[in-house]
Order: C-alpha cells, then structure tokens, then sequence
C-alpha cells in the first residue's frame, strides 16, 4: 500500500474542526453569543467514493473530496495536507484568492453525525392534512421551488433557491393575497423589490 492510497484510507471518518476565536466585534452573532465564550466547530465525516458530510452550526450539508499528492479537495477549494497522523491532520488553503493563509486543525473524535442524502424531498403537513412546506434539498441546501402554506390552505410564500441562496421571493397574506415579491438581480448584483 503507498502513502496515498494510505492517506485515503486513513482520512475516513469524523473529524472535529474548532474555529479560532475571533473579534466578537466583527462576528454577526446575537449579543448574548458574543458575551459568551462560543466556541463554533464543525464536524467532518469522510466517506468512502469521495464523499463527505460536513456539519456546522448553521446546518449540514455535503460535498465531494478527493485526496491527490498531499492536496486535498473538497468542492472547487483545494487545501495542502500539512501534517498527518492517525489521530490529527493540518491543512492550509491554495488559491490565488486565498490572501490570509491560516492552519486548519482537524482531529479525529468520537462524535457522530449522520449522513444526508444527497437529494432530499421536504414535505410537510399540518395536524389538519393540509401541507404546511414543500421543496427541494440538494447536498443539504435547499434548491429549487419551496412553497409554504397557511394552516388554511393559502400560499404564505415561493421562494426559488439555487444551492442555499434565495434569488425570488414572493409572500402572501392569509388570504392569498401578493403582499411583497423580490428578486436577486444579477445585472446590479443586489436584491430588488417591487
């Protein structure tokens, strides 16, 4: 076996991340969390086929990894494996758009998250039967058309997603009246109302 089918073999299973503490001031967090000594970790479960879960504190989602001459790539960034061991590892981020370059840490834990799917169809009922929400989840964000209804049937609102980021909103009174309707403007680059 070679170091780099033992590195891909090795990395599987869950790693813990704890995010260095940063300036309370520049965190966009509730007051009371930035009193607070909140520490943010996010949990790392790699699979095997180049699979992995990643869960933070805002949520879960999944990407794909691949392991090629000590780089490390998970999605489109790509990191430098710095050191190695059974129970801990250190990546640094590669780019030209990386400017701050810092040491991630990463090790090896007995917490467990379990996986997504990859594709996942949410619906959700009301006690009356009625639907209450329903859309699309791709790697964990949603994606695609989520509609939410009143307990009395009414549509409440239509969000269209593209991984996670809202670009058409429009929201509705109880009696499925238009109250408010945005978008997400590529030619400005900002969000519109009308």
């Amino acid at each position: 076996m070679n170091g780099q089918d033992s590195l891909e073999n090795q990395i599987l299973g869950t790693w813990e991340h704890e995010k260095p503490k940063q300036d309370p001031e520049l965190l966009l967090r509730p007051k009371s969390e930035k009193e607070s000594n909140h520490v943010s970790k996010s949990i790392y479960l790699f699979q095997k086929d180049g699979i992995l879960d990643i869960k933070e504190d805002f949520g879960q989602f999944k990407a794909k990894y691949s392991i090629s001459d000590s780089i490390l790539t998970i999605g489109t960034r790509k990191y430098r494996v710095l050191e190695y061991s059974l129970n801990q590892f250190s990546l640094e981020e590669l780019g030209d758009l990386v400017l701050f370059k810092k040491k991630l840490e990463f090790k090896r834990t007995e917490d467990t998250i379990e996986p997504i799917q990859f594709n996942e169809q949410v619906l959700e009922f009301y006690k009356n039967g009625k639907p209450k929400i329903s859309g699309q989840k791709e790697g964990g964000f949603e994606n695609g058309v989520w509609t939410e209804w009143y307990e009395n049937g009414h549509v409440k609102s239509v969000i269209y997603y593209n991984m996670g980021a809202p670009l058409m909103t429009a929201k509705f009174n109880k009696k499925g009246l238009l109250i408010s309707k945005n978008w997400f403007d590529l030619n400005s680059n900002s969000v519109r109302t009308d």
